[in-house]
């Protein structure tokens, strides 16, 4: 299937041609100007005698409207000069451009300050917890391995208390009477059980039994 040849529109910028080479914003800008100027000279002419200098003033604006609609410099028609011309104005004539730097974001983060009534709070929290376990301690006693080696195998508590070194006797001080003729070498001393000692171990362990 062949390809209708398609016309593609161009010089759509272009104005319509009117009357010659003349355009339709041309005679719009024309019949604008001298609506003005006839106005201005119907009026002088309604209130006497128009000199020529008085005309001239009356058809300036058609005047200015002709070369608005036909005038072109470079290409470029008056009107369009002229608000350039205003636009310089308000805007300077050499303009640079370089890249801008942007925003600078620094992002800083701090740790919310303590406050003394938190940390005073806490010390407090801290001594208590000592106290107590020091109480804790006080009223479980002591361990039953201790309880054990208080005590021997017969019952009798041990203290464990070594004995304290007798002094030396000075034998020049000490006197015995040996009139009937006994030798004091054969006296033996008979042994006989202690009392238990220790209020507190008397208290904790029972006393034997003598049966």
């Amino acid at each position: 299937m062949t390809i209708d040849p398609v016309k593609i529109p161009q010089n759509v910028y272009v104005e319509d041609r009117i009357i010659g080479p003349v355009t339709l914003r041309q005679i719009m800008i024309i019949l604008g100007g001298a609506g003005i100027s006839y106005a201005i000279w119907a009026g002088m002419q309604s209130a006497g005698t128009v000199s020529v200098f008085q005309a001239g003033i009356a058809w300036t604006p058609c005047g200015i409207a002709v070369l608005f609609a036909f005038v072109k410099i470079n290409g470029i028609s008056l009107f369009r000069i002229t608000l350039l011309a205003i636009e310089r104005v308000n805007k300077p004539s050499r303009r640079t451009w370089q890249p801008r730097q942007g925003i600078y974001v620094n992002f800083i983060t701090k740790a919310p300050a303590k406050s003394n009534k938190d940390m005073r709070m806490k010390e407090e929290q801290k001594q208590n917890t000592e106290i107590e376990e020091l109480s804790r301690v006080l009223d479980q006693g002591p361990p039953e391995s201790a309880l054990a080696d208080l005590t021997e195998e017969d019952g009798q508590p041990s203290l464990n208390v070594r004995p304290a070194s007798s002094k030396p006797v000075k034998r020049e001080k000490i006197s015995a009477d040996t009139s009937n003729g006994a030798s004091v070498d054969d006296v033996t001393h008979t042994k006989t059980k202690a009392p238990p000692k220790g209020g507190l171990l008397r208290d904790i362990i029972p006393p034997p039994s003598h049966a």
